[in-house]
């Protein structure tokens, strides 16, 4: 009867185990990869700027012929470490937004080249036309160059934390990731906390630990592997449709390799249920083999 009782708690404490093993992987691997330092490093990776600049050029191109601003004037300026800077303005900024209660405001590094071609336009322009240097001559220069940087940071702004701001949804993601080593802690010490269960109903017979710690181990790995496995393979948020293809490719980017990371550590966790798998049959044997020795010497 007590073996019973002692199996089903067991069965009970490895379900709520393989759940707790699972948010602890997913948890901990959003804890480790969702931050400024790793989302650039990605973004350089994943040569973003290139895909940035291509899209800035083209964005000038259109407005060229209303503006009568030929693109070279801005797109000559415009190499990919520049853009670079101003990706890792909005990145950084971003998370510093998800990590305190400020607003997001980004400022947009400046590029006195292409301010300087600009200007070196507009003086060009009036020069030949006779338009008179006044204020509205000054005004509409600086317009057009807060639009430039405006067309500039709209692109650059890889993950949109200008758009989630101004729908209201960066302040309630701030409040969910600022929960993370929260999070973290409660998931691993509710983990920790199952296997001492584990222990105490298992106090008899120690060696049993092994199997339901092994067992759950196992079951959470699998259920973190498969689906990763799966997302992998079939390559699927290739089949998002996104537009703009730096944002394409930052979004697919950093699922690819959130996935890609949840997967190891899933497989991690497998290996080492299998290991106390593995254990446990080693000690059963060994425990089988010393009792049947007695027997074995009285019957001689």
């Amino acid at each position: 009867m007590k073996k019973l009782s002692a199996y089903i708690a067991s069965l009970i404490i490895s379900i709520f185990l393989v759940m707790l093993m699972i948010c602890s992987t997913g948890i901990i691997i959003i804890d480790i990869n969702v931050n400024a330092k790793r989302t650039i490093t990605l973004s350089e990776k994943k040569n973003i700027a290139a895909k940035t600049s291509e899209q800035i050029n083209r964005k000038f191109r259109d407005l060229s012929g209303a503006s009568g601003i030929p693109a070279e004037t801005y797109t000559s300026n415009l190499d990919e470490e520049y853009l670079q800077s101003v990706i890792n303005a909005y990145i950084n900024e971003g998370y510093n937004a998800l990590k305190s209660d400020e607003k997001f405001s980004v400022e947009i590094p400046e590029n006195a080249e292409m301010n300087k071609a600009i200007e070196d336009f507009f003086n060009k322009a009036a020069d030949e036309t006779g338009y008179e240097k006044n204020d509205d001559f000054y005004k509409k220069l600086e317009n057009t160059k807060e639009n430039a940087y405006k067309v500039i940071g709209d692109e650059c702004d890889i993950y949109k934390f200008s758009a989630l701001e101004k729908h209201g949804v960066l302040r309630p993601a701030s409040k969910v990731y600022k929960m993370r080593p929260l999070l973290t802690f409660a998931s691993i010490g509710g983990t920790v906390l199952m296997i001492l269960f584990l222990i105490f109903v298992n106090f008899r017979e120690k060696k049993t630990i092994f199997y339901w710690a092994g067992i759950s181990a196992v079951i959470a790995g699998a259920i973190g592997m498969i689906p990763s496995i799966y997302l992998l393979s079939t390559k699927y948020f290739n089949a998002f449709s996104i537009k703009q293809p730096q944002i394409f490719a930052a979004f697919t980017g950093a699922m690819f390799k959130l996935t890609e990371a949840f997967m190891a550590a899933s497989i991690a966790v497998c290996v080492a249920g299998i290991a106390m798998i593995v254990l446990y049959t080693v000690l059963i044997r060994q425990n089988t083999t010393q009792q049947s020795s007695p027997e074995k010497t009285k019957e001689e």
